[in-house]
Protein backbone atom coordinates (compact mmCIF):
# COMPACT_ATOMS: atom_id res chain seq x y z
CA UNK A 1 0.00 0.00 0.00
CA UNK A 2 1.01 3.54 -0.65
CA UNK A 3 1.03 6.11 2.14
CA UNK A 4 -2.21 7.72 3.22
CA UNK A 5 -1.26 11.18 1.93
CA UNK A 6 -0.54 9.94 -1.58
CA UNK A 7 -3.58 7.67 -1.46
CA UNK A 8 -5.80 10.65 -0.62
CA UNK A 9 -4.31 12.71 -3.43
CA UNK A 10 -4.57 9.82 -5.89
CA UNK A 11 -8.19 9.26 -4.92
CA UNK A 12 -8.86 12.95 -5.54
CA UNK A 13 -7.27 12.69 -9.00
CA UNK A 14 -9.41 9.65 -9.75
CA UNK A 15 -12.57 11.36 -8.53
CA UNK A 16 -11.82 14.27 -10.89
CA UNK A 17 -11.29 11.81 -13.76
CA UNK A 18 -14.56 10.08 -12.92
CA UNK A 19 -16.36 13.45 -12.90
CA UNK A 20 -14.84 14.20 -16.30
CA UNK A 21 -16.04 10.83 -17.57
CA UNK A 22 -19.54 11.46 -16.27
CA UNK A 23 -19.60 14.73 -18.23
CA UNK A 24 -18.92 13.05 -21.58
CA UNK A 25 -21.39 13.77 -24.34
CA UNK A 26 -23.69 10.87 -25.07
CA UNK A 27 -22.23 8.16 -27.25
CA UNK A 28 -23.39 8.98 -30.79
CA UNK A 29 -24.51 5.50 -31.89
CA UNK A 30 -26.61 3.74 -29.23
CA UNK A 31 -26.79 0.45 -31.17
CA UNK A 32 -23.02 0.26 -31.75
CA UNK A 33 -21.42 -3.06 -30.78
CA UNK A 34 -17.75 -2.42 -30.03
CA UNK A 35 -16.91 -6.12 -30.21
CA UNK A 36 -18.45 -6.40 -33.70
CA UNK A 37 -18.23 -2.84 -34.98
CA UNK A 38 -19.74 -1.77 -38.26
CA UNK A 39 -17.00 -0.13 -40.29
CA UNK A 40 -19.43 2.56 -41.42
CA UNK A 41 -19.85 3.72 -37.82
CA UNK A 42 -16.15 3.89 -37.01
CA UNK A 43 -15.44 7.46 -38.23
CA UNK A 44 -18.10 8.86 -35.90
CA UNK A 45 -16.87 6.62 -33.07
CA UNK A 46 -13.30 7.79 -33.64
CA UNK A 47 -14.33 11.42 -33.27
CA UNK A 48 -16.26 10.72 -30.07
CA UNK A 49 -13.43 8.71 -28.53
CA UNK A 50 -10.85 11.34 -29.51
CA UNK A 51 -12.95 14.24 -28.22
CA UNK A 52 -14.50 12.70 -25.11
CA UNK A 53 -12.54 9.70 -23.87
CA UNK A 54 -8.93 10.49 -24.77
CA UNK A 55 -8.72 13.83 -22.93
CA UNK A 56 -10.12 12.30 -19.75
CA UNK A 57 -7.82 9.29 -19.75
CA UNK A 58 -4.76 11.29 -20.82
CA UNK A 59 -5.29 13.79 -18.00
CA UNK A 60 -5.98 11.00 -15.52
CA UNK A 61 -2.62 9.39 -16.32
CA UNK A 62 -0.77 12.71 -16.35
CA UNK A 63 -2.25 13.78 -13.02
CA UNK A 64 -1.41 10.43 -11.41
CA UNK A 65 2.17 10.66 -12.66
CA UNK A 66 2.41 14.21 -11.32
CA UNK A 67 1.80 12.88 -7.81
CA UNK A 68 5.34 11.53 -7.81
CA UNK A 69 6.86 8.43 -6.30
CA UNK A 70 5.57 7.20 -2.96
CA UNK A 71 7.86 6.75 0.03
CA UNK A 72 6.23 3.36 0.61
CA UNK A 73 4.34 1.08 -1.71
CA UNK A 74 6.38 1.82 -4.81
CA UNK A 75 5.57 -1.51 -6.45
CA UNK A 76 1.78 -1.23 -6.00
CA UNK A 77 1.92 2.38 -7.23
CA UNK A 78 3.93 1.33 -10.28
CA UNK A 79 1.25 -1.27 -11.05
CA UNK A 80 -1.45 1.40 -10.87
CA UNK A 81 0.45 3.65 -13.27
CA UNK A 82 1.15 0.74 -15.62
CA UNK A 83 -2.53 -0.25 -15.65
CA UNK A 84 -3.64 3.30 -16.44
CA UNK A 85 -0.91 3.62 -19.09
CA UNK A 86 -2.24 0.44 -20.69
CA UNK A 87 -5.75 1.87 -20.76
CA UNK A 88 -4.49 5.06 -22.41
CA UNK A 89 -2.55 3.03 -24.99
CA UNK A 90 -5.54 0.81 -25.76
CA UNK A 91 -7.83 3.81 -26.04
CA UNK A 92 -5.37 5.27 -28.57
CA UNK A 93 -5.43 1.93 -30.40
CA UNK A 94 -9.22 2.12 -30.57
CA UNK A 95 -9.07 5.64 -31.98
CA UNK A 96 -6.46 4.64 -34.58
CA UNK A 97 -8.45 1.56 -35.59
CA UNK A 98 -11.65 3.57 -35.84
CA UNK A 99 -9.97 6.29 -37.91
CA UNK A 100 -8.64 3.70 -40.34
CA UNK A 101 -11.92 1.78 -40.48
CA UNK A 102 -10.32 -1.38 -39.11
CA UNK A 103 -13.18 -3.20 -37.39
CA UNK A 104 -11.02 -6.14 -36.36
CA UNK A 105 -8.37 -4.00 -34.68
CA UNK A 106 -11.08 -1.96 -32.99
CA UNK A 107 -12.69 -5.12 -31.58
CA UNK A 108 -9.31 -6.38 -30.38
CA UNK A 109 -8.57 -3.09 -28.60
CA UNK A 110 -12.05 -3.17 -27.06
CA UNK A 111 -11.55 -6.70 -25.74
CA UNK A 112 -8.11 -5.79 -24.42
CA UNK A 113 -9.57 -2.72 -22.68
CA UNK A 114 -12.18 -4.87 -20.99
CA UNK A 115 -9.50 -7.31 -19.85
CA UNK A 116 -7.36 -4.46 -18.53
CA UNK A 117 -10.01 -3.65 -15.94
CA UNK A 118 -9.06 -6.78 -13.98
CA UNK A 119 -5.46 -5.58 -13.59
CA UNK A 120 -6.61 -2.04 -12.78
CA UNK A 121 -8.85 -3.32 -10.00
CA UNK A 122 -6.11 -5.55 -8.60
CA UNK A 123 -3.48 -2.82 -8.77
CA UNK A 124 -5.64 -0.11 -7.23
CA UNK A 125 -6.74 -2.44 -4.42
CA UNK A 126 -3.13 -3.37 -3.65
CA UNK A 127 -2.12 0.30 -3.62
CA UNK A 128 -5.01 1.30 -1.35
CA UNK A 129 -6.82 3.43 -3.94
CA UNK A 130 -9.69 1.16 -5.06
CA UNK A 131 -11.85 4.13 -6.09
CA UNK A 132 -9.45 4.65 -9.00
CA UNK A 133 -10.72 1.47 -10.67
CA UNK A 134 -14.12 3.17 -11.08
CA UNK A 135 -12.71 5.55 -13.69
CA UNK A 136 -12.46 2.82 -16.30
CA UNK A 137 -15.57 0.81 -15.48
Amino acid sequence: MIGSDLAARATSVCEAALASKQAWAAFPIPSFDPTHPAASALPQVATWLKDEVSPTFDKWLSDLRDLGTPDTGQQPWSRVLAAVERIVELNAAQVAAAKSGDSSAFATATNDLRASQVELESATAAAGVPKCADVHK
